[in-house]
């Protein structure tokens, strides 16, 4: 449906151009895109009521604000609206992901993360190119039906092209081998399957539970012996202190474990603090000393308050989900670990949604992504399941071989190509092994990111300038627009 679903919006503001209220589109919209937001993401309300409300809400907002800027673009300079569609929109797409509200959940070009087979091509563009195609193909449906009483068949060759193109490149693609290496790993990983409401975040039940991880990674290794071996987000409660990890009994759990089986190096999730900071982090303990990655791209409200410099003094206020409500710190020094002459890429939960950040840290050396995180907020709802297919789209964008870790919902190995090779089912307990390969080298998209972010979030600020500008140059004049 995204490949028209604009059609009902783009014939409302071709009537409504010229009526009197001038907030009248801004109202319909926001009705629409309300609908929209709520039906996509009602799931987050296992979790918090209060939540999802709050981001649909702000998030219709600025959809809304921003649809009526391409409005008044097009009608300022009198020109086709598919230019202001764009460069407005796609230009919008990237600043949502950069700043402390970032929630680019429903950016257009994720609306394929259950389709890979269509988006072979995003290892150029990345989502943002998904964004672009579905605003040409509306746009060429709208001006053919727009058009009925003048049809061209040129314009039917255009839609073609346009629909026909990508779809054919990804079809060569899918057709094609998978990116192989000589470079092989073997890998297990523990998904706990605990309830996070109930089980995961009580307390007097952690060592429980971390002693239960313990038993089940030490069967795994005398077993399999694997190279890696990977646990989900937050395994660990307690913050270990990152200046002194060994003063954490949990740390010292780990430690030991790596020094019966040498060969085996542990990724898991584990809180961790430096000083007065605390951090959502992904620790490593390999050969060297104990490696971590800080979560950077944190959840609005839940795991941070946004814009904290200016209003820290609310994060007592901050959300809670399940008992726990986090102040985190996204402070971060590390992009990759290394470890077995492989390099790690790690993704915590919600960072997996920000495809330019995700790629813009795989290195060039061989190596492989591995995702940690707690699906279980959501309870057997949509919501884990759409988190499981960005993981697919992030597997493309960097031609990498991907490693998913859930406490609970999908935990998965998924190849260069988005093809899942393996995966859990919800709700079980359950272990996943098996032999990853090892792929280097740079995709288009790795090497550059988001490139059509940013080139649109240019043009769109300096756009919206002009139309400023224009607009107090004809008010002047006394000329109406």
């Amino acid at each position: 449906m995204i490949l028209f679903a604009w059609l009902p919006l783009l014939f409302l503001e071709r009537k409504l151009s010229d009526h009197h209220n001038p907030y009248l589109l801004y109202n319909y919209t926001f009705l629409s895109f309300f609908v929209w937001n709520a039906m996509a993401y009602w799931w987050v309300a296992q979790a918090h009521l209060a939540g999802v409300f709050l981001i649909a809400i702000l998030n219709s907002m600025l959809l809304s604000l921003i649809f009526w800027f391409i409005s008044i673009a097009r009608r300022t300079l009198r020109i086709s609206i598919l230019f202001p569609f764009l460069i407005i929109w796609l230009g919008f797409e990237f600043f949502h992901t950069q700043w402390d509200l970032a929630w680019p959940w429903l950016n257009l070009g994720n609306a394929f993360a259950s389709a890979t087979s269509w988006v072979q091509w995003y290892e150029y563009t990345g989502t943002r190119g998904g964004s672009m195609w579905i605003i040409l193909i509306n746009y060429s449906i709208f001006e053919i039906i727009r058009k009925e009483n003048d049809f061209k068949y040129s314009k039917i060759v255009v839609l073609m092209i346009l629909f026909g193109f990508p779809l054919l490149f990804s079809s060569i693609c899918n057709d094609s081998k998978p990116e192989n290496s000589k470079e092989k790993r073997t890998f297990a990983l523990i998904q706990p399957n605990l309830d996070p409401y109930t089980e995961k975040f009580v307390s007097e039940n952690e060592q429980k539970h971390f002693n239960e991880f313990i038993r089940l990674a030490d069967s795994v290794c005398k077993t399999d012996a694997p190279d890696f071996l990977f646990g989900p987000e937050t395994l660990v409660l307690q913050s270990i202190n990152e200046n002194n990890p060994i003063a954490s009994q949990y740390y010292q759990q780990l430690s030991n474990l790596k020094k019966r089986y040498p060969k085996t190096d542990f990724l898991i999730g584990v809180h961790s603090k430096i000083e007065d900071e605390s951090f959502n982090s992904a620790l490593l303990i390999s050969d060297s000393s104990p490696q971590f990655y800080h979560k950077t791209k944190l959840v609005p409200m839940f795991e941070r308050i946004p814009f904290d410099r200016y209003l820290g003094f609310l994060n007592k206020y901050s959300l809670e989900i399940g008992g726990y409500n986090g102040t985190y710190s996204s402070r971060n020094e590390t992009d990759y670990f290394t470890a077995n002459s492989a390099l790690i890429v790690p993704i915590v939960c919600f960072e997996s949604i920000f495809s330019d950040y995700c790629a813009q840290r795989v290195p060039e050396k061989s190596g492989f992504i591995c995702m940690i995180t707690n699906d279980g907020w959501w309870k057997n709802t949509p919501g884990y399941k759409h988190h499981f297919n960005f993981s697919r789209l992030r597997a493309i964008e960097t031609r990498r071989e991907y490693i998913r870790v859930a406490n609970n919902g999908i935990s998965a190995h998924i190849n260069s190509k988005g093809t899942i090779i393996a995966k859990t089912s919800w709700w079980n307990k359950t272990i996943l092994s098996g032999n990853l390969s090892l792929l280097n080298g740079k995709t288009f998209y790795t090497e550059h990111g988001d490139y059509i972010g940013r080139i649109t979030l240019f043009f769109a600020l300096l756009l919206l300038i002009f139309v400023k500008i224009r607009t107090y140059t004809q008010s002047l004049s006394g000329r109406k627009f």
